[in-house]
C-alpha cells in the first residue's frame, strides 16, 4: 500500500547552505536531490499531472536542463581557445575530462553530494549516473530558480571546472 508523502526539506536548506544559494522554489533542488527510484513506494499530494507524478523519475527531469547548461559554461570557456579544427578535438576531450557520467561522478563524491540525496530504499552505494544526474539536476534546478547567475552558483560550490 502507498503511504501519502510531504516532502521534508531538511537536507535541500542543508544542501542550499552548501551551495551559498537561497531556492526561491526549494521543491526544485528538493527534486534536483531525488534520485530515480526513491519515492517507489509513495504517493505524492498534489503533485499528480494526468496519472503521472511529477517526480517519479526522481531528477531526471532537471538532469537534463543541468546537462545542458554545463554545455553551456565549457563552451563558453574553450570559445576563446578555438583557432583550428585541431581545437575541435580538444573540445571533446575536455568534455571527456569535464562533464562525462565519471567525471560529474568524482565531482558529486568530492562535493559529499551524497548526503543531501534521497535513495531508493535499499540503496547500499550510490550509482555513477545517480550521482551524475545529481550534479547536473543541482545546476538544472538553480538555473530553473535563478538563471545564469545561481547555476554558475551552483557549477562553484560543486566543484565542476566547467567555469
Amino acid at each position: 500500500m502507498t503511504q501519502p508523502f510531504t516532502p521534508d526539506l531538511t537536507s535541500t536548506r542543508q544542501c542550499e547552505v552548501f551551495l551559498n544559494y537561497t531556492f526561491r522554489d526549494p521543491l526544485l533542488l528538493w527534486e534536483a536531490l531525488l534520485a530515480d527510484g526513491a519515492l517507489s513506494n509513495t504517493v505524492l499530494l498534489g503533485s499528480w499531472i494526468g496519472e503521472t507524478p511529477r517526480y517519479q523519475n526522481g531528477n531526471k527531469r532537471l538532469a537534463i536542463i543541468g546537462d545542458g547548461i554545463l554545455d553551456i559554461f565549457l563552451r563558453l570557456k574553450w570559445y576563446p581557445t578555438w583557432t583550428t579544427t585541431r581545437e575541435t578535438e580538444k573540445f571533446n576531450d575536455l568534455h571527456a575530462q569535464t562533464v562525462s557520467n565519471a567525471a560529474l561522478e568524482a565531482v558529486g563524491h568530492r562535493a559529499r553530494l551524497d548526503r543531501y540525496l534521497t535513495l531508493s530504499p535499499g540503496t547500499v552505494s550510490i550509482h555513477q549516473r545517480t550521482m551524475s544526474a545529481t550534479v547536473e539536476a543541482i545546476v538544472g534546478a538553480a538555473y530553473l530558480d535563478g538563471g545564469m547567475d545561481a547555476a554558475r552558483k551552483a557549477v562553484e560550490a560543486i566543484g565542476v571546472d566547467v567555469l
